[in-house]
């Protein structure tokens, strides 16, 4: 497909991530793309109940993306959804349960007519076409910071509006996360920190969307209670979760003022670095899949 090489350009295989990760870091649009997805995240969470409360965490995003990922391309049922969450090493098996259970709660996902649970044959769900709708602009909402870095990603915004192309997304990113999660164990003390804990990614976002600069310099101005009024958690959860992030050595406390340290700008770098890799990958990799479509609509 010609007409858009410099996106497929970015079709690189997931255990290539640190060469992808050094070259989206020496772009000086890197700082750019990356306030801009922090910024699309909160505004995403802001919009949408559904969608806040399944970016909370590290487990539910996940479980999100898998649903969204199994109804594209197979069913959605507890033990398919059990299976696909095992390969993300973020999610213990029992708790997939509780989370089939929430994404049924908030009207992500729907009982399919006719389906009935017994010994030979499981329930299956699939998603509404509300939280469809909801993702969709989600993916909308991370396509726009992938186009600072490389403006073809356009096309998918464009396009993302046909069923063929967003399922190819989302199975392209659902394969590509699952393949990508072991790269993240030198990091795991960030996950521990931030990424597991309710609302921790959220804060991150907020963090990096509000500074002048991306890694962000110079002190934080945060109040525990203002930012779990914000988030809906708790003053005690949030001042926890500083605690442990200067425990850990990823901020660090001056004269009343919190500052991220060098291993707290280097890990934001390399989360951020990351996701945008990925989704470039990803967005690549669903263009070559669906270029007869996105060519028969130009």
């Amino acid at each position: 497909m010609n007409e858009h090489p410099a996106l497929l350009a970015w079709d690189v295989e997931i255990q290539h991530l640190a060469k992808m990760r050094e070259d989206l870091k020496s772009r000086a649009e890197f700082p750019v793309a990356a306030q801009r997805l922090a910024t699309n995240m909160i505004l995403d969470c802001q919009q949408d109940p559904s969608l806040d409360s399944l970016l909370k965490d590290a487990g539910r995003t996940v479980a999100a993306l898998s649903a969204v990922c199994l109804d594209a391309s197979d069913e959605i049922t507890l033990e398919k959804l059990r299976r696909s969450l095992s390969g993300f090493s973020l999610v213990s098996r029992g708790r997939v349960r509780s989370l089939l259970a929430h994404l049924l709660y908030l009207g992500c996902i729907e009982i399919c007519p006719g389906s009935t649970h017994t010994s030979r044959r499981p329930r299956v769900y699939r998603l509404t076409e509300r939280f469809r709708e909801t993702y969709r602009r989600h993916e909308i909402s991370i396509l726009d910071a992938l186009q600072i870095v490389e403006p073809s990603a356009k096309t998918l915004i464009d396009n993302l509006g046909n069923r063929q192309v967003f399922d190819a997304l989302v199975i392209e990113q659902g394969e590509a996360f699952r393949r990508g999660s072991p790269q993240a164990s030198p990091y795991s003390l960030l996950y521990s920190v931030f990424m597991h804990r309710l609302a921790g990614i959220q804060i991150i976002h907020a963090l990096v969307a509000e500074a002048e600069t991306f890694p962000p310099v110079g002190p934080i101005s945060l109040s525990a209670a203002a930012v779990g009024k914000r988030f809906r958690v708790s003053r005690a959860h949030v001042t926890r979760m500083i605690d442990a992030a200067v425990a850990h050595g990823f901020m660090e406390d001056r004269e009343d003022s919190l500052w991220f340290t060098e291993a707290g700008r280097e890990a934001l770098v390399w989360l951020y670095a990351s996701r945008l890799a990925v989704h470039l990958s990803c967005a690549a990799r669903a263009l070559r899949v669906v270029s007869e479509v996105v060519r028969s609509a130009a």
